[in-house]
């Protein structure tokens, strides 16, 4: 596993170390090649086993899957592994192995580098960016999410979508006619700007807002630490050619798998 795999997965542990940091309760472990935060927010991106080395084999990684599930126990909370392709031996099918303790494939994401983005030039028309000063004005951070990625995320508010989670973050939040329409939020994680929560309303898609409200969030970040330092992402398939074109580039392959028992019926 080359030096840009490990500082992918640092980084991933390490901002939703920041951002779930504010949730009472929450509850993190260390194992031997995983690190386990379990937020208890029944959502699953809130938690989230992390495979953090290398495993030998097939069977080294059905143990891991086999530990994950064991933390995760008999809590009514929905939860997701996340496993790098790149800390995997060649030829050893994630999905069947995994299959085998009850975890399926549910998305993926694309750890992504670059040095610096270009600052933001010019805002469009309408549109006005803010910092989340308060509760209501942070809730955005899920609501225009949840909007955007068709998922009820509304649990998450109280504590994900509260001040006390951005106040120490460079989160912005873009309004047109006082309306959330996109957000971003940029997180200094071991010296490296993290990007996450970027997203736009369905509705107002295609017309620069999540960019701008991005590049602000980045640059504001800058400020704060004094330099324009390189910057980190985890894209999904859809957001991966937007995030090209900005400069960044792939430097690890993730999929996250969720327990078969919060799979939807079908």
């Amino acid at each position: 596993m080359n030096e840009q795999v490990e500082l992918s997965i640092s980084q991933f542990v390490g901002a939703w170390d920041a951002f779930c940091a504010t949730v009472p309760g929450r509850d993190r472990e260390v194992q031997p090649g995983m690190y386990l935060l379990f937020t208890g927010i029944p959502i699953p991106f809130f938690n989230v086993a992390f495979q953090t080395r290398p495993v030998a084999s097939a069977a080294s990684l059905r143990a891991l899957g086999e530990d994950a599930c064991a933390f995760a126990g008999d809590r009514e909370v929905p939860w997701f592994l996340v496993v790098t392709h790149e800390a995997i031996p060649a030829g050893v099918d994630a999905a069947a192995v995994l299959g085998e303790v009850g975890l399926r494939p549910a998305t993926t994401a694309t750890g992504m580098l670059a040095e610096d983005v270009e600052p933001l030039v010019r805002v469009p028309q309408g549109l006005e960016l803010i910092e989340p000063w308060d509760d209501a004005t942070s809730a955005a951070m899920i609501t225009v999410n949840s909007a955007a990625y068709a998922m009820d995320m509304s649990a998450a508010i109280p504590d994900i979508g509260a001040h006390k989670t951005w106040k120490n973050h460079s989160a912005i939040v873009g309004r047109v006619d006082s309306l959330p329409v996109a957000c971003s939020a940029t997180l200094m994680v071991d010296g490296y700007r993290y990007v996450a929560f970027v997203a736009t309303h369905p509705d107002c898609q295609r017309r620069g807002y999540a960019d701008a409200a991005m590049r602000r969030s980045l640059d504001l970040a800058a400020e704060r630490a004094g330099s324009r330092r390189p910057t980190v992402l985890h894209a999904t398939d859809a957001g991966k050619p937007v995030y090209e074109k900005m400069g960044y580039g792939p430097i690890s392959t993730h999929t996250m798998f969720l327990h078969e028992r919060f799979l939807p019926e079908q």
